[in-house]
This record gives C-alpha cells, structure tokens and sequence, in this order.
C-alpha cells in the first residue's frame, strides 16, 4: 500500500507482538488476537502489514473484511475467507455447502439447526487446511460480521488452542464485539488498542512528506486539528503539497483545504449513518448542543448516543461536544442539500422552541430553514422582531452583511405590527444597500407607501431619499422630501444630523432637486458645518480653498465614520472636501484606512464607492496607473443597476486616466458603454463631459471638446456650482478654443478662472497659469510656467508638473539655455515615466532637437562660490524639479533644513524661485538625481 510505511507510526511494538504470536501459532499454539482503534486510525494498515509477514513466513492466508450492509448475508464473511483460497476438494466442499445454505428451510428452528451444523463442518475444515502448514485467518471490520459467520468464528476460536491457526480481528473501539465474549477472555487470546497518534508522532508522521523543520513547526497544528487521525493527517499532508509556496514560507500554519474535507467526510462515512446524523446535529446544533438535546433530535437512546460521540472524538473530529476545527462544521454542513439542511434547521428550532429557547436564538433557525408555517414558528418570528435590528447588528459586527439581510427579510415578512414592519423594511434596504444597491431598491416602494402613512421616522426618510437620488428618480426624491416638511420623528426631534448628511448628497448628487426644495426649507443645516456658498467666488479677492469649519467637518466624519452605520455618501462628500481643499494626502490616509474597514466587513458598495474616491485622488496626484486600477476595480464590484447615477464617477475617472496615459482605444471603449439616463440631471454628468471632452481633446477633435465643455459649464452655472476647484470648465475651455484658433476668448476664460481661484489653490492656480502660458508669448511663457511649476511641485500633481517641465524644456530650447533644457527635459522624462503618461514619455523621447545631444559645458556662475556644499546639493536637487520633500529623503534631511537652504540660496543667488536656479551644479547630484 502507497502510504503504510507512513500510517504505521507508532505501530511497531503491535507488529512485533502479532509477529511473536504468530510464531508461537506456527509451533501448534493457535493464538486470537483482536485489534481496536477509531475511525481511520490504522489498523487496517497493520492488518495488512501483518498479512504480508505471515505470507513471508510460509503460512496460508485467508482473509476478510465484515460490512455494514453485509450484516444479513449468511455466511458472507466465510465465503470471502474460502473465496481466496485455491480449489482443493475442501474448500470446494465449504463452497458448496455454502451455496446450499441459501435454500435452508424457511421455519426458523430447522433453519437454525441447519446454519449450527454448517458452522461446525466449516470449523472442520478449517482446522483440515491448518494440518499441512501454518493457517492465518484475519477479519478486517469484524463487527459488521454476519450473525452464522460469527458462530463459525466461535466455534473456531474454543478449537484452535492446539492448533497451527492464528485468527487476526480488527474493529471499531465504538462497536461491541459480535463474538462471544468469553473466548476473548482466554489465554491464548490477545487485545491490541490502536490509538491515535501522540504529538511526537505526527511529527513524525510528517518529516515523511515534509522537511523536518516543517514537520517540528506544523506538529502542533496538525495534532490539535485531526486528534492523531493517520487518513485526515493525510489530508492536511496533501493541501500542504498543494500550497507549498506557502508551507516553504516558514511563516504560520497552512489552510485546511479541500483535501482534508474529503478526509473528514470519508472518517464520518466510514462510521455508518449514525455517526454521520450525530455530526449533522453538531453542526446544526452548534452552541445550544446539550447531551439530552442531542439524543432527542437523532431520536436515539442517550446510551446510543453517547457511543457515537465518543466514536467522533477518538476519530480526532470532535472534542467534546464540539468540532476541533471550526472548518469543520463547515464541511458537514455543504454536504446536505438545501431540503436537508432546511428540514434540520426546523426541527432544531422546534427543540429549542420546546425547551423554552428565547426567540432570538430560535430565530435563526427559522430564517435558516426558510419557512415558518407552524404556529409556534410565528409566534417566535413576531417575538423575534421587536430583537430583529439588534440581532442583525450583532451579525453584521461579525461581518456577515448576507446574514444580517435574511435575517431581516424573514423577520420583517413575519411581523404582524405595521409600523414595526416599515422600520425592520427600512433596516433591510439600508443593509442590503451595504452589498447590493440594486436589490435595496425593490424595497422603495413599500418604503415610500409607508412614508406616506407617516410611519417612518425621520432617519428612514433620509435614508430613502439617498437611495432614490442615488438610483436617479428624482421626482420620488423629491415627492418623499415633500412628505418630510418639518414634521418630527418618534423621539419628538428632528434628526439633525440625518437632514445634514441628506443635503450634503442631495446638493452634491442631484442640484436640481435640492434648488427645488430650497425654498420650501426642508433642508435647512448647513452641511458640514459650513456656510453655502452662493456661487463659490468672490470676483474681489479670489475664493479661499474651503473654510476651517469645512475641513473641520470633513475630518470629524472621517474619524468617526462607521462602515455600518455612517452613509457612505457622508464619507465621499468629506474626502470631496479634503480635495477641494488641496489636502490631497490627507485624503489619502483616510480613504486608504476606510478601504481596510469596508473590506473587514465585506460592505461591497463602501468599497466600491471608496476604490472610486482612491481613483479621484490617484489622478489629483498624478498617479495614472493607480487611478486606471482602482476605477476599474470599483466599476467590477457593483453592476451598473447597483452604481446607478453613480456610475458616472468612477467611469468618468477610468476615461481619464486611460486618456492621460495615452490609452485611447480603451479610453474610446469606455465612452461607448451605456450610461443611465437620469445621469444627464446629476452632478456626474459634469464629471463625465469634462473626461469625455479631455478624450477629444487628445483624439485631435477640438470642436467636440468644446460643445462638451461648454455644457458643463452651463450646467455649472445653473445648478450653482461654479467653482473651480472642483469644475475648471473655463480653463478646459480655453484649451480647447485655442486649439481651433479663438484664443482671444481663451485667454478671457482662464483669466476669469484665475481670478476666482486666487492665490489659496496651488494646483488648480498651476494648471491655470499653464494654460495661460500656452496663449501668451514666449518672453511671458517663461516666469508663467515656472510659477506653474513651483506651485504644482507644491500641490503634488506629477502629471501636470511633467507637462509643465515639457512646456519648460521647450521654451529654455528657444533662449538657447540648453543645459537647462536638456536636466528640465530629464525630470520630464522621470515625472511622465513615474505616471505611466506613455505619449507624454514618448513625446519627449522622440522630439529631440539636434543640439540637445551636444556635450554641455559646465560653467560655474561667480555667486555659485558664496553657497557652500550642502546648499548647493539642495540647490541642485531643486533645479531638477524635485520636491523639497524628494531633496530630504536623497540627502537624509529634514523638510524644514531643505527649506532653509533654499532660503539662503536665494538670498545669495538674488532670484525668487526655483526655475531661477542656475543648473550648472556638482556633477555627483545632477548625475544621479
């Protein structure tokens, strides 16, 4: 057999002592000998392992193996014992006294009379075979034995003490032996247990398949997890090899896989039925399992029952009353069907109903089984529901979204008061909102019945109207605000908080709707904290980047956002603000800490919307590559029922990044998918135009461009949303009029956009004097994009700042600066290969200028001697674009000893920004930089 050397650990000193019996056997000292184990714990393998050192030593074998559907077949374990055997005139008498044995007559005293002379004629002749040389007759699973075999093996066992016979059983430690008990008792007859492994042997049983430094390090793990059981350590052996990447890690325990499932599933098949109903009621039971509760769902004798269990426990599957594994329940549980796992969840839930269980314990059983018919199964769903919110948010502290859902449903169909039925409705959308957005929305109408009749509280309101703006019905929206008007909840106050987040989403999802209720006041708070601005400029003074009360706002949502409890929306509208703001790294850091809370608790549509929030700020930063994933990852999670008018976000941010990474035809595939119509009224639409526009832009489609640029900023102005801190359209406006040559009113557009932005925004003030550069004069162009590129090394957006280098490294070439050009066009190349922006790399890759490959002079400027060794290494690093935060790492400084060097050096050098600074520098920095 492939795996005994492996399964006899520990089992030498048996083998040794059946060895020396048989020896004795041999000298006409018949000897019994019985071997006891669990399930699978060997001792068919040194049975057989036996069986072979009888052959080697000249004895005649007989063997078989008892059945559990074998037990009524007279004689079926004797005939297997002389089936073996070759024909010789006494086996073929016993063959054929046995075929006789099959017409017995029907009356059972002569039946018996007839099987009791068969029993002992076949003991003569078995006692015949042994004259000529040694006989050895083993029986594997002796105690399925059929009722005549067992009688022709007792007779045997009185007659064999002067005999050259040795007669080998094996059973289970948990079935009573089907033999006469006294025989067993005899000198001549011996007992073996079979034990499960000890630690130090599955150590050993392990170093046989795997490193001995593995198998000192898994021992433990692999003892705790099967008992010692020899078959479902060979499971874990087998999904070891099939992960063995990870066992070569060294680090922790490998996983349970599909190989040990099968293991454990044959260890229960092996058992018989009863040992696989008693593991079913485990699993099912779980928790609630008791000794008495236990016999009464098998319907069995406690005494019956206590067998099994302990047959489950010295099978290494269970301890106690429990499984050792928690995988394992599992794996008893996904072999029953759906019919048979429901019939056993109800018959559960009757018990414990019957031993006066509290309905909230029940409950669970019912939702499980599906279907709660019987009247005291309704008596404890309607109980139940008044538990039904506080159940649900145990399970989904848990983690488990699905559960909480059925749980909901059940109990919400189940429910007799009508209010109550309206709140656990408005529970279950909210929740199932949390994974399927689209399947939360069948509850609308039900929700808006309700809220009609006044039986929602002020919360529930909120919530339905999020989930009506979400999915683009705007005039539902609207008719339930209406509903609203100022009326109170429950407790006698308005939900303030509720009203606050509710307008946030509303004015940042669907302007039209919030213009319309505006004035009727059902929306008072201001979001956030912040005062609403009119049009978000101040034609006087510039706009500031959002005022300390809104960041304020924004961080304390951060901070106390609750996947399960806090509107996503809240959470997108506070990172919105943080960008608006330029606190791009701020954003960050929180969206990237949400992420690893909505993945903890399996909220798919907080991830979803989240992914998009990362896409957002990956493009703010420049991170192209990182903005295309997490777009296309958020778009992959929700279908696009589920992202409803959402969906404009995260597909207007996959066209950016395809576009600005030089994708087009990816890009062009992503404008042709189907967009909802109700889009067209949301703030998405501007999101989705202004991408839209951009890709025309880079396809040479100019006109195109402008129709779409333009509508946005119409539909900015209308829906009082005009600020460029979030929607630039003059500025992508003027891009595109100065492609078909107005550049007259290009030039009036991003000034206008100047204007309003300020000095407060450095990234969005970058990207405008960019393009102010780009319609200006090539004397004028120079401090523009320098200005720019000061300002977006200070915003932190590497795409525009390479954009901006590009411009530069051009404009340096006209004034024959082209030292200057040639390190501006290196950091271009650094900055567009980082972003993975291909046709900008490539661009500059392939549109050298001759002169650019000349070997530049390095002429030291005479105030470059007033600066000492370290300012002219920050000086350096500066020159080359890199960022004050770029210089400390490379030279193992501090932001602010980086900021007092460029202080100094521009003191000595007389010049105001970086762009000034001579490129002329040690050659050890700008070589390596």
């Amino acid at each position: 057999m492939e795996d005994d050397c492996v399964v006899l650990v520990e089992r030498h000193a048996i083998l040794a002592e059946l060895t020396t019996l048989l020896e004795d056997s041999a000298q006409g000292n018949g000897r019994v000998a019985v071997l006891s184990g669990g399930i699978a714990s060997g001792k068919t393998a040194v049975l057989r392992q036996f069986e072979e050192c009888a052959r080697q030593a000249g004895a005649s074998l007989l063997r078989s193996s008892g059945a559990p559907n074998e037990r009524t077949l007279r004689f079926g374990v004797i005939e297997q014992l002389f089936l073996g055997v070759p024909a010789i005139p006494e086996t073929s008498a016993v063959l054929a006294s046995l075929s006789e044995s099959n017409r017995f007559d029907s009356d059972p005293s002569s039946a018996d009379r007839d099987e009791e002379r068969l029993a002992r004629e076949i003991c003569v002749r078995l006692l015949d075979l042994s004259r000529t040389r040694p006989l050895v007759i083993t029986v594997d699973d002796h105690q399925f034995t059929d009722s005549a075999s067992v009688r022709v093996l007792t007779y045997l066992q009185h007659r064999i003490a002067s005999s050259p016979i040795m007669l080998l059983l094996s059973r289970r430690v948990d079935e009573p032996s089907r033999l006469v008990p006294q025989p067993l008792r005899e000198p001549h007859t011996r007992c073996f247990a079979v034990a499960p492994l000890s630690l130090s042997g599955v150590e050993q049983f392990l170093s046989q398949r795997t490193s001995p430094a593995d198998a000192a390090r898994l021992a433990p793990w692999c003892h705790d997890l099967t008992g010692g059981n020899p078959l479902l350590l060979h499971g874990i052996l087998d999904d070891i090899a099939a992960n063995a990447g990870a066992a070569a890690s060294g680090v922790g325990n490998p996983q349970a896989g599909d190989s040990f499932a099968r293991a454990v599933l044959a260890c229960l098949h092996r058992g018989g039925s009863h040992l696989v109903d008693t593991a079913r009621a485990l699993a099912v039971l779980s928790e609630f399992v008791t000794p008495s509760l236990l016999a009464r769902f098998l319907d069995l004798r406690s005494s019956k029952v206590s067998g099994t269990l302990r047959a489950l426990e010295v099978a290494g599957l269970t301890d106690g009353y429990r499984f050792r594994h928690a995988g394992t329940r599992k794996i008893v549980l996904d072999e029953l069907s759906a019919e048979e796992r429901a019939a056993l969840n109800l018959r559960a839930a009757e018990l414990l109903h019957q031993d006066g269980a509290a309905p909230s314990d029940i409950v669970g059983y019912l939702l499980a089984a599906g279907e709660a018919e019987e009247p005291w199964a309704v008596d404890v769903l309607q109980a139940a529901a008044d538990h039904a919110v506080v159940y649900a948010e145990q399970v989904l502290a848990l983690g488990d979204v699905e559960e909480a859902v059925r749980y909901l449903e059940f109990a919400s169909q189940a429910c007799g008061d009508e209010r109550q039925r309206a709140a656990l409705t408005s529970r279950l959308a909210w929740v199932q909102w949390l994974i399927n957005p689209a399947a939360a929305s069948r509850h609308h109408g039900p929700l808006q019945a309700a809220l009609d009749k006044g039986l929602l509280g002020d919360r529930e309101a909120m919530r339905l109207v999020r989930s009506l703006v979400w999915h683009g019905r705007e005039l539902e929206a609207a008719q339930a605000l209406d509903c609203v008007g100022g009326r109170a909840d429950d407790t006698g106050q308005v939900d303030a908080y509720e009203r606050e987040l509710t307008q946030k989403w509303v004015t940042w999802c669907s302007p039209e709707v919030m213009a319309r209720k505006d004035r009727a006041g059902v929306l008072t708070p201001p979001p956030l904290g912040r005062t609403p601005r009119t049009s978000g400029t101040d034609m006087r003074g510039g706009r500031a980047p959002g005022t300390a009360a809104a960041l304020e706002g924004a961080e304390r949502i951060l901070q106390g956002a609750r996947v399960l409890e806090t509107p996503v929306a809240a959470v997108a509208c506070a990172l919105h603000e943080l960008l608006v703001a330029e606190k791009t790294e701020r954003a960050k850091y929180w969206c990237d800490e949400l992420l690893r809370k909505a993945e903890r608790y399996r909220a798919t549509t907080w991830r979803a919307v989240l992914l998009d929030c990362r896409a957002a700020i990956s493009l703010r930063l420049g991170d192209l590559a990182d903005a295309e994933r997490y777009a296309r990852t958020a778009l992959s999670l929700l279908s696009v029922q589920s992202w409803g008018v959402v969906i404009g976000s995260p597909l207007s941010h996959l066209v950016q990044a395809t576009t600005m990474m030089g994708k087009l035809d990816e890009a062009a595939q992503h404008i042709d998918r189907a967009v909802p119509p109700a889009m067209v009224n949301t703030r998405y639409q501007l999101r989705y135009l202004t991408a839209r526009g951009h890709f025309y832009l880079a396809t040479d489609r100019p006109h195109a461009a402008l129709v779409d640029f333009q509508a946005v900023g119409d539909l900015a102005v209308k829906w009082n949303l005009d600020d460029p801190a979030t929607v630039a359209w003059r500025g992508d406006m003027a891009q595109a009029l100065a492609r078909i040559g107005r550049t007259d009113r290009a030039r009036e557009l991003i000034d206008a956009q100047l204007v309003l932005i300020g000095s407060g925004l450095a990234r969005a003030r970058g990207i405008s004097l960019g393009i102010l550069a780009s319609l200006s004069d090539v004397k004028q162009r120079l401090a523009m994009l320098g200005e720019a590129a000061d300002l977006l090394q200070e915003g932190g957006d590497r795409y525009q700042l390479a954009r901006t280098f590009a411009e530069l490294e051009q404009v340096w070439q006209i004034f024959g600066e082209l030292e200057r050009a040639r390190l501006i066009r290196r950091r271009a190349l650094q900055l567009a290969k980082r972003c993975e922006a291909t046709w900008l790399y490539d661009r500059l890759s392939t549109n050298r200028d001759p002169l650019m490959s000349a070997t530049p002079t390095r002429e030291e400027p005479e105030n470059m001697a007033l600066l000492s060794e370290a300012e002219k290494r920050v000086a350096t690093l500066a020159a080359l674009g890199r960022t004050n935060r770029e210089i400390g790492r490379r030279l193992h400084i501090t932001v602010s000893t980086v900021e007092q060097h460029l202080t100094r050096v521009y003191r000595k050098l007389n010049i105001k920004r970086r762009t000034d600074l001579p490129v002329v520098m040690p050659v050890d920095i700008a070589d390596t930089a």
